[in-house]
């Protein structure tokens, strides 16, 4: 029922935006539409990173004091764990907040209805603690970085 609710607005839209003559138009223009609308954003990730920065991270974590409880009571489950050679823990926090609404991925669509690939660009919030052998954080490292990715042409 959502998907026919959908598709009848985005053909609705067409015909305000557009004023197509035929029919077949119509669908054409409206595939396009309901594609970019299912591709614009994907987020991926541990939601509780979403909106994070270096100073509110800096702001809750001290290192030596806070617990591997606390942490898991801040941000949830980590996205990664993994050891260090010597046995310590490292939990990793994850958000990517992308969209593929890019001028490369419209013209693969408008030209090649997207069999050209697809482009996403975005930001990654990333949380890396490394924790003592008294499940103290020992280390951690809050990072704000710019990501790209994109499939066939736009392939890094």
């Amino acid at each position: 029922m959502k998907n026919e609710l959908i598709l009848c607005d985005v053909r609705n839209l067409v015909f305000k935006l557009f004023k197509p003559k035929k029919e077949a138009d119509v669908r054409y223009i409206s595939i396009l539409f309901t594609f970019l609308i299912l591709v614009a954003c994907a987020n991926t990730g541990n939601e509780s990173m979403k909106g994070q920065t270096e100073e509110k991270v800096q702001a809750k974590i001290v290192a030596g004091q806070t617990t591997k409880l606390q942490i898991k009571g801040m941000f949830g489950s980590p996205f990664e764990t993994s050891y260090t050679d010597s046995g310590s823990l490292i939990w990793k926090y994850q958000y990517d907040d992308t969209t593929a609404f890019t001028k490369e991925t419209v013209g693969s669509v408008l030209l090649t209805f997207g069999l050209a690939g697809i482009k996403s660009e975005g930001t990654r919030n990333e949380l890396v603690i490394l924790f003592d052998e008294n499940d103290v954080v020992r280390k951690f490292n809050m990072s704000n970085s710019p990501i790209e990715t994109g499939t066939l042409l736009f392939a890094d």
